[in-house]
């Protein structure tokens, strides 16, 4: 009797009494299925209070909501606790790229290997994505996060640098050659220092392209780079000297030059880190230049880990850039 007079009557109430009824029964353990179906597909005032607040709502009518809802309601299921792998799955066919981070952010769910991959993939160029991903923990290895080092931020990147440091620990115990320290041309490193003082980001861009292969704008990238860790990094793979290390990290970032704790911070990741590592991020940097971008494809898996459909057609993937070692959970 209950549910039939409340579907009736949920259709000519005012909009503040619907938002009153979902808060009542936000709280309430056995909402009628039916009622629980109105209030969800209500307008987003109503329907938010229950996606907000209620803790019995089942993963049918989750999955349900999910294949007609708007962008704002589906960025408010990714946020609710304990999702079933089923309804992230569901989500990820629909959400926009701009609702990943709310999915990226429920540190209550551990999300699939094939959602992972998904959003690594969509978290090239997007920072807040890449930055929420590198804070999980539990599901994401530090290897997921190297071809997002420069969308990280430093907590990020200390991450990316520890595998990184890891894996040419593991390449030095299979006993591969250790590889030869680059020997710049002392002209291009003069002219280089030179450049600096006159704070010519193009030609020190031109100068460390030379130097390191990599292209000039993305050395520009680099040099503007408010953190600093991939300019360090790039110097240290490029050969260059402690004292022109220096003034290049000195006179680069968005300021015209960096404070004092910066520039130390900076030179002591540039003594710390080893040439194999770094050598292993340039490559990877020099890779990825490589390739062409291509949009990354979400296909969603049964519980067993099986494809629920074939990938669509036409969606070919670009070759990777160099191949990392594996590293798993190697963490100080």
């Amino acid at each position: 009797m209950y549910e039939e007079l409340a579907a009736q009557l949920l259709k000519v109430t005012a909009l503040q009494d619907r938002i009153r009824i979902a808060t009542l029964l936000a709280d309430y353990s056995e909402v009628p299925s039916s009622v629980m179906r109105a209030l969800l597909h209500d307008i987003f005032p109503v329907s938010s209070v229950m996606l907000e607040k209620s803790k019995s709502i089942s993963e049918g009518q989750l999955l349900a909501l999910t294949a007609t809802a708007s962008p704002s309601h589906l960025e408010m299921i990714a946020a609710r606790k304990n999702l079933q792998p089923a309804v992230v799955d569901a989500l990820l066919e629909r959400i926009r790229a701009d609702g990943l981070p709310a999915l990226a952010g429920n540190m209550s769910i551990k999300l699939p290997a094939n959602a992972l991959r998904y959003m690594i993939e969509s978290a090239r160029g997007n920072p807040r994505l890449a930055r929420l991903l590198a804070a999980r923990m539990d599901d994401v290895q530090d290897t997921d996060l190297i071809d997002l080092f420069l969308d990280l931020d430093g907590r990020g990147r200390r991450r990316v640098i520890q595998a990184l440091e890891i894996a040419a620990l593991r390449e030095f115990a299979a006993r591969r050659p250790l590889p030869r320290v680059p020997m710049p041309d002392p002209d291009k490193v003069a002219t280089l220092a030179r450049a600096c003082l006159q704070r010519n980001t193009e030609a020190m861009s031109r100068i460390l392209s030379d130097l390191t292969g990599l292209d000039a704008a993305f050395l520009v990238r680099l040099l503007a780079d408010s953190g600093g860790e991939p300019l360090s990094i790039c110097l240290k793979a490029a050969g260059i000297d402690t004292g022109i290390a220096t003034r290049v990290i000195l006179f680069s970032g968005v300021e015209d030059t960096r404070n004092y704790f910066d520039v130390k911070r900076l030179v002591d990741l540039y003594e710390m880190v080893s040439l194999r590592s770094a050598l292993l991020l340039v490559d990877r940097w020099r890779g990825a230049a490589l390739t062409t971008k291509h949009t990354p494809v979400h296909v969603p898996q049964s519980q067993t880990g099986t494809p629920v459909r074939a990938a669509t057609a036409g969606t070919g993937q670009s070759e990777r850039p160099v191949e990392m070692p594996q590293v798993k959970r190697d963490r100080a």
